[in-house]
């Protein structure tokens, strides 16, 4: 058993880490516990030699101008820059811009009424009979693809969009590449303070008031006042999940009320385009991949294709996925597959519901749980603290929103030592 610290965080990803630095520079001993043999989580950068733009094998965008993430940006000096709001729509292989797409989206999220008994979002829209079946097709998409649910568990109220809220959401990417934010974030860590163990899964959590026993697959025990519990929904989902004496019971009936996203995301590396080079986002009726984006606007050869929902399942069960994705691109942009393969270099992509620390991308509220992630959040007698975009109901499923958790899981645990 190592020697007693302040606080053991559990996760070295973006949560776990912003809540690790605003700890250990505040005077708190820590530890952390990462599973992998890497930092960062689902975010995950592959940078290579012959390629011009980092490879997103994980979270890609910035949603908004998230405070907290640009604050990160700013402080690091990161390049971030704005994609175009541009959206194509493919039908029958001929390509139209659609410049109404977010108009059209609000049109069905804003009659999601306020206080109803929560449906799910397939329910809700059998039951918009004056709707054309156009802006079913699009919002369903969108809760499959951007929510990467399936639209027959995701809560129907956890969409609703209120009238006030902005009808065009902006879209950033790092140009320096994600993990750049992820590595401001460790290198914050004051050396003295903080100690980071790789290849550390967390098996057991026995715990009391003020006093944390964590141990690890491979024999290691760590003691400590407090821990910060930042494991994806996935994992606390998982069969071999975290097992916590004694249970946490309220966390658990709130877990079963959180669904976990399913995703396939695929980068295709090509010699040049053949795509037109001002297109941003494409959306298609294509079973498998329905969404397809490029580099705009800066100009590169990478396509990435994002299949979520039931279209991450059925490409999954395919087994050929890089195969079956270049079918539906040959499909959603109108091109011969042997101009395709004339120009094709290479194809990565990561299986997140295979990965076993992730088992799944991220979360999103199922029915009746829509506040199931504020439970999520609340910490337990001053002990154990949770952070993780799981653990909040704004920016679920986004960067920002473990970054923020994560600094106010450090923020609460340091009021609690305040207090004692």
């Amino acid at each position: 058993m190592t020697d007693r610290v302040d606080a053991i965080i559990i996760g070295a990803g973006a949560a776990g880490l912003a809540a690790a630095r605003d700890l250990s520079g505040s005077g708190k001993t820590i530890v952390i516990l990462e599973a992998r043999q890497r930092i960062g989580g689902r975010i995950f950068t592959h940078h290579e030699p012959n390629i011009p733009l980092p490879i997103e094998l994980g979270a890609e965008f910035i949603h908004g101008y998230a405070e907290e993430t640009f604050k990160i940006v700013e402080a690091a000096g990161l390049l971030a820059y704005e994609l175009p709001d541009d959206h194509w729509m493919s039908a029958h292989g001929k390509l139209r811009r659609d410049s109404n797409f977010w108009q059209s989206l609000n049109r069905v999220l804003r009659r999601i009424p306020e206080r109803a008994h929560d449906i799910s979002f397939a329910e809700f829209l059998k039951k918009q009979k004056s709707l054309p079946p156009r802006l079913k097709r699009i919002a369903t998409d969108f809760a499959e693809g951007y929510n990467a649910a399936h639209a027959d568990r995701i809560s129907a109220a956890s969409m609703r969009k209120s009238d006030d809220e902005q009808d065009e959401p902006k879209q950033y990417r790092i140009a320096n590449g994600y993990d750049a934010l992820i590595e401001w974030l460790r290198a914050g860590l004051d050396p003295a303070r903080s100690t980071l163990h790789l290849g550390s899964e967390v098996t057991e959590v026995k715990w009391r008031r003020g006093s944390v026993d964590v141990a690890t697959r491979r024999g290691e025990t760590f003691r400590a006042q407090a821990a910060v519990i930042t494991i994806p929904i996935g994992v606390w989902k998982s069969p071999h999940a975290i097992r916590f004496d004694p249970p946490l019971r309220e966390k658990e009936r709130a877990v079963a009320k959180v669904e976990v996203g399913h995703v396939v995301k695929i980068i295709f590396g090509f010699r040049e385009p053949f795509w037109d080079r001002d297109q941003t986002f494409v959306h298609a009726s294509d079973p498998f991949m329905p969404t397809w984006w490029t580099t705009s606007p800066v100009h590169a050869s990478l396509l990435t294709g994002w299949a979520g929902g039931h279209a991450a399942d059925r490409l999954l069960a395919v087994g050929d996925i890089a195969g079956r994705a270049l079918q539906s691109m040959e499909s959603v942009f109108g091109v011969s597959r042997r101009a395709i393969n004339s120009k094709l270099e290479w194809a990565r992509m990561c299986n997140w519901q295979a990965e076993p620390f992730s088992r799944g991308a991220y979360s999103y509220a199922g029915i009746g749980g829509q506040h199931a992630h504020e439970t999520l959040a609340r910490h337990v007698s001053g002990t154990l603290f949770f952070a993780g975009e799981a653990t909040t109901s704004g920016e679920t499923g986004t960067v920002a929103g473990a970054i923020a958790t994560g600094r106010r899981a450090a923020k609460q645990l340091l009021k609690q030592g305040r207090s004692q």
